[in-house]
């Protein structure tokens, strides 16, 4: 059976109620929802309201998810549910409230005595492990309401990502992961080599998202923020996250069965693609059936730049990077009576330094780093093999992949 996505048609001048109405839409056009709900008592909603960046375009939200997608959202789940809804993300400049206000949330979901807007940065934690075969890291720590939650529901706002082609629903998820664990802007998870794309199949194999929902009303070319404004004029909804994630490249007009170095994934590997190789859902067209208005025939053509020093300087980046770790691995000994539980920062065999936060580690980077010749190649935090969470021999699958592209091109090193 495939999987079914709703995309309905949406101008950004139809006003809020319009919107909220084409939001409602969306989700009403999805089988099983009641089901994915029933006995749920308490629903996390996750919008992207991470920055406190009110950028308007025609009166909507061009970088934040717009609060009418929201209303829509919610009325749809009325239908389904009675269960209490927390909405929220977990801004990396811990000003949640003041934003939630600013964005005119408090006021906007005043009529659902149910809902309740949460911080989901805030402590206390949960270190929460990965069901199957987690890509990055064994378990996540997480916001205590969050990891008690029945379900989860995820409102992406759709943009161009500078390092992961697009931004859609799964890369929403990451925004989850508080930034006082993580760093901000969750350095930790977000680094120079391959955590990113894995950790966020991390987190659709923990989170299992029961809808996404995408708000493209208006959207951001060119980068995540400050890009361009366009204006797609598109929600899509679906209860598989990969699969609305695919719907919503092909929108952006990208491939999503393209993969690294290809555009639009210029810097890492594809999520999307890594999330259907996982089984967690389809990327293909021939297994996604999309209902509603459906995509239009003249897209909005998406775009990033590449990465700035080429895609072989990049490679050399990723194998040297992927080396050190695996340095480290085989030499983690050597490391624990100094560094036991501290993030240590790895330039070949040499440590630059050593900081018992990220938070700390990216203050002690910014001070003493002039670029990227001298900058860490790969951070870890030390800890015994058994009690390591990371899955290190990650690293493995990058040297592996390069010496095949070498090979397979003639370039033999």
């Amino acid at each position: 059976m495939r999987e079914r996505v709703a995309v309905i048609r949406c101008r950004a001048e139809a006003g809020s109620e319009e919107i909220a109405r084409a939001a409602q839409r969306a989700v009403r056009a999805l089988p099983g929802l009641d089901s994915a709900l029933a006995g749920a008592r308490r629903v996390v909603i996750k919008i992207n309201a991470g920055v406190d960046r009110r950028v308007l375009t025609s009166g909507r939200q061009t970088e934040l998810t717009d609060p009418a997608v929201v209303v829509g959202v919610i009325r749809a789940l009325r239908d389904v549910t009675d269960a209490e809804l927390l909405v929220g993300d977990a801004p990396t400049d811990e000003s949640a409230p003041h934003l939630y206000e600013c964005l005119g949330y408090p006021e906007c979901l005043a009529f659902d005595r149910k809902t309740r807007l949460v911080d989901f940065g805030r402590p206390p934690y949960l270190a929460v492990p990965v069901p199957g075969d987690p890509l990055m890291f064994r378990e996540y720590r997480l916001n205590a309401e969050l990891a008690a939650a029945s379900v989860v529901v995820s409102i992406a706002k759709m943009k161009a990502h500078r390092a992961m082609g697009a931004t859609l629903s799964i890369k929403n998820l990451f925004g989850l992961t508080p930034p006082r664990v993580y760093g901000r802007p969750r350095h930790y998870l977000h680094d120079r080599l391959i955590r990113l794309p894995r950790v966020l199949v991390d987190l659709v194999m923990l989170l299992k998202p029961v809808l996404n929902v995408v708000d493209g009303v208006v959207a951001a070319n060119h980068g995540e923020w400050q890009g361009t404004p366009v204006q797609p004029g598109l929600i899509l909804a679906g209860r598989n996250a990969v699969a609305v994630d695919a719907v919503g490249m092909r929108a952006m007009g990208f491939d999503p069965e393209a993969d690294y170095p290809q555009a639009p994934f210029y810097y890492r590997q594809n999520a999307v693609k890594l999330a259907a190789e996982a089984g967690l859902g389809p990327v293909r067209e021939d297994a996604i059936e999309v209902v509603g208005d459906g995509l239009p025939e003249t897209l909005h053509r998406f775009a990033v730049l590449p990465y700035g020093e080429g895609i072989e300087a990049r490679e050399a980046e990723l194998r040297r990077g992927a080396q050190v770790a695996l340095d480290y691995v085989a030499g983690r000994s050597r490391f624990l009576d100094r560094y036991r539980n501290r993030i240590v920062a790895f330039r070949g065999n040499q440590v630059l330094w050593s900081a018992r936060t990220v938070d700390e580690m990216i203050r002690i980077e910014r001070t003493w780093c002039q670029g990227p010749w001298d900058a860490p190649e790969f951070m870890v935090r030390v800890l015994p093999e058994e009690d390591e969470i990371e899955c290190l021999e990650a690293y493995t699958e990058v040297l592996r992949a390069g010496r095949e592209e070498r090979v397979a091109t003639g370039r033999v090193m």
